[in-house]
């Protein structure tokens, strides 16, 4: 833990004014929740508009921010937000409620929270928070000046960062830094102790200024504050001056004076039973004036300084001041003595501390009086005897533990009712063997349960840690490709994190989390849903889904067949009445379903689907309707293996990798009579792709889709030119179109695309699937990626490792299917 020296300082046109809001510390409370238990807590609030909201009432919000933050369970970022929230909102409601009485009220504030050996800030709002520490100068601010703070908005402008104390250092906060305040100044002959520090944070600082300094040192959760308090300007005593190297006098000084207990540096630490003396500071020209040396502990002196110069002087215990530290506790520190009545000092003469300080090492030394060696049978006869003092210390141990044991029992007995008259015990040699065996088991077990059960509490918080700090690099980071790398290492943190325990606190982080990559991503998340009322059987394997009204078709690959499903109150009813497999049917016969197509409602069979087996015979289905086959004609070189088929308008594509051909047919009457038509006849062999790895393909009037196996999309456009009937774009580029990325090239994601899917106007667009996520990217015709539809199943459990298949319907519904499981989610 931390002690905490809290100094504020206040300037108006040069001149110290005393200021006693808006900065605020605390320590964690008896009561506090068990995360904020080794928290401290650091509050600096500045407003436009100080008499609307006067010193009384800010700081009556901050203390009421300070019960809400050691209340407030979870992860700090997540409780220094709930602060943040809860000022935003009191400062709205209170502007609103004044809308006619002038401006509105804004705010700006730095919230720190000290937990274990790292401070986390949160801002809000036009301000500036620094750490020092031994390892350098962070700044933290809002770079792009855009935020408009606290009271203005519903959701405010939020900024996390986070910083190491490691042995301590300093945390300063102000809405004008100077410029001078960076490292090399601030650092300058080495890290500087708290009056050099002041003394720099002011030297070419602006006239008016606010500044929130604290000191953050290894302690034990103490807080003090020092406060300027302003001599008045009629005082009957003369300011004292100090002497500098051109004799300058000094204007004024500000007196600090600590309100709780400090912490002694010279020695051990300590707590003053009696308030501390004061330590006189001149905030203008820099310089203090030194005070009696046992009247405060020290820190060490500016190394460049000499005497009668500026020097720090703060608790400082300097030999060239001891003359001048006498005459100001002779006129200024009669009256407060320190420790113990006065009466029982008065008479004892003064001690210097700095002699002993730097002279109490050689004084020990020669106390100590050289000590004969001893022999070697005297050392052996040393050890003997403290071998023997041992056992027979053991030996008494275990007679007084045994006589403990046996009184416990034996009173345990006779309340239960197991021995006789004398007290004697009833039970058998054996129940007794069999009881002195049962309770080290029963002890071991009890044991091992809590070490299992504070094992995982362990896991658990260490790696909710791990996200936060995740989550705090990610946004402190400026390139977006870093802040996504931190969100994603946060995001498996929290899954590590909730393995172990499933908390409120993971699923809220989960959910900031997921929001922001989000962002980042330009993605919109789905809420999945269970589409099939009940379950389909595990064997069940769905590759393709068409949406047709309120009727839902899924093709089982696994089956060769199609599973028809209609909307219901409480989700898609599976139809099991309908018929659409292999077998013998009007027509013919036709194998197993490979695939399937929509078709127009106009089909004089009216049927909905036209399923395909991989020999060329088709199937028109629909609800209610008999199955009806047809064998389509086989063309130039017949029919092999088909593996895919696609559907726009009276035309029917067909996948044949084994003839190496694309067969386009075209219907009369809703029936495919003639001879087809090969897609690329005339097609150069440059143009053509690879047909055995396309593994899904999408028409888009005269272009065809092709989705190849590694997740590149082929285009072709029949063109109709003599010279070059086809034009193939293989593969195609992929273009970022989203905000802020606009024109940069596609990141692909981790898993393959594994099917594409045109929709029509009014947004028409290239889908494509994700195996892996089942997200959907959305594409405009020029395969500019515009929109990126993220899945979210929240607690359903995924049963397959890959989606296998996906849609959207006309009424913006999109299915997605993980093996026999189907899920929808509205399109917003």
């Amino acid at each position: 833990m931390y002690d905490l020296k809290l100094i504020p300082i206040v300037q108006a046109h040069g001149k110290p004014i005393p200021n006693g809001s808006g900065f605020l510390a605390a320590s964690p409370p008896r009561r506090a929740a068990r995360s904020r238990s080794e928290d401290m807590l650091i509050l600096s609030f500045t407003t436009s508009n100080s008499e609307r909201i006067t010193p009384e009432l800010q700081n009556a919000w901050l203390a009421n921010l300070v019960q809400i933050f050691f209340k407030t369970s979870g992860s700090v970022t997540s409780a220094l937000r709930v602060l943040i929230d809860t000022l935003n909102l009191t400062m709205m409601e209170r502007n609103l409620k004044s809308a006619k009485g002038g401006a509105a009220a804004t705010g700006a504030i730095n919230l720190a929270a000290v937990h274990r050996r790292s401070v986390y800030v949160v801002q809000c709002g036009l301000t500036h928070a620094f750490t020092l520490t031994p390892l350098g100068l962070q700044h933290f601010f809002d770079a792009s000046q855009t935020d408009r703070g606290l009271g203005v908005s519903r959701t405010p402008t939020v900024r996390y960062y986070q910083a190491d104390l490691g042995s301590g250092g300093y945390l300063f906060m102000s809405d004008s830094p100077s410029k001078t305040w960076n490292e090399d100044q601030l650092n300058f002959g080495g890290f500087p102790n708290l009056e050099q520090l002041r003394r720099r944070l002011l030297n070419q600082a602006s006239p008016n200024l606010r500044l929130d300094l604290v000191q953050i040192v290894p302690g034990e959760g103490q807080v003090v504050t020092l406060k300027p308090a302003i001599p008045a300007a009629d005082a009957a005593e003369p300011t004292p001056s100090v002497t500098f190297e051109e004799a300058q006098p000094i204007p004024a000084r500000d007196v600090f004076e600590p309100e709780s207990p400090v912490v002694d540096e010279v020695g051990d630490t300590q707590k003053m039973s009696q308030p501390p003396e004061t330590v006189e500071i001149d905030e203008t020209a820099g310089a203090e004036i030194p005070l009696p040396s046992e009247t405060a502990p020290s820190l060490p002196e500016e190394s460049e300084a000499q005497p009668g110069t500026d020097q720090v002087l703060v608790e400082s215990l300097g030999d060239e001041t001891e003359d001048q530290s006498e005459e100001a506790s002779e006129d200024e520190l009669e009256e407060e003595p320190i420790g113990e009545p006065e009466s029982e000092h008065q008479d004892e003469p003064e001690v210097d501390l700095l002699d002993e300080v730097l002279n109490a090492p050689k004084k020990r030394k020669e106390k100590k009086t050289k000590q004969p060696a001893r022999s070697f049978n005297e050392n052996v006869e040393l050890v003997r005897e403290g071998t023997l003092r041992s056992l027979a210390e053991f030996f008494d141990w275990r007679r007084k533990a045994s006589a403990d044991v046996g009184h416990f029992f034996k009173t345990f007995f006779s309340r239960v009712g197991l021995t006789d008259e004398e007290g004697v015990t009833t039970l058998s040699n054996q129940t007794m063997l069999a009881i002195a065996l049962a309770i080290p088991l029963v002890v071991v077990v009890m044991a091992v349960g809590i070490y299992l059960s504070r094992g995982r509490t362990l896991q658990y918080q260490y790696y909710l840690e791990q996200a936060e700090m995740a989550s705090i690099s990610a946004y402190a980071a400026e390139d977006p490709s870093l802040a996504r790398a931190s969100w994603s290492q946060a995001m498996m943190y929290l899954d590590q994190a909730e393995s172990f325990r499933r908390t409120d606190e993971v699923t809220q982080m989960r959910s900031d989390t997921q929001r922001a990559l989000d962002l980042l991503d330009g993605a919109v998340r789905l809420a999945y849903h269970p589409a099939i009322a009940g379950s389909l059987h595990d064997g069940i394997n769905i590759t393709r889904i068409i949406s047709y009204g309120l009727d839902l078709y899924l093709l089982d690959a696994a089956g060769g067949r199609v599973i028809h499903a209609t909307r219901g109150g409480q989700g898609y009813q599976v139809d099991p009445e309908f018929v659409c497999s292999a077998g013998n049917f009007s027509g013919g016969a036709v194998d197993t379903l490979i695939d399937m197509v929509s078709l127009p409602i106009n089909n004089p069979y009216q049927a909905h689907v036209l399923a395909a087996d991989a020999i060329g015979n088709v199937i028109y289905c629909g609800p209610g309707q008999s199955p009806v086959v047809q064998t389509l004609p086989r063309g130039e070189g017949g029919v092999d293996a088909v593996t895919r088929i696609a559907g726009e308008g009276n035309l029917l594509y067909v996948l044949d990798p084994s003839a190496d051909a694309v067969r386009v047919y075209r219907s009369t009457n809703g029936q495919f009579l003639d001879e087809p038509t090969n897609f690329f006849t005339g097609a150069d062999d440059g143009q053509k792709p690879p047909l055995g790895r396309i593994v899904d393909i999408a028409v888009n009037g005269s272009e065809l889709y092709l989705l190849r196996d590694d997740g590149l999309l082929v285009s072709c456009v029949v063109t109709g030119l003599q010279g070059n009937p086809v034009n193939c774009e293989n593969p195609v580029t992929y273009v970022d179109g989203r905000p802020g990325k606009e024109d940069q090239p596609v990141v692909m994601p981790d898993s393959p695309f594994i099917a594409v899917q045109y929709t029509l106007p009014p947004e028409p667009a290239v889908n494509i699937l994700e195996g892996e996520s089942a997200d959907i990217f959305r594409f405009s015709l020029r395969f500019r990626l515009h929109q990126r539809l993220r899945s979210d199943f929240g607690n359903y459990e995924i049963l397959s490792p890959t989606a296998t298949a996906f849609t959207i319907g006309v009424d913006r519904i999109a299915f997605v299917a993980y093996g026999h499981q189907v899920f929808y989610a509205y399109v917003e």
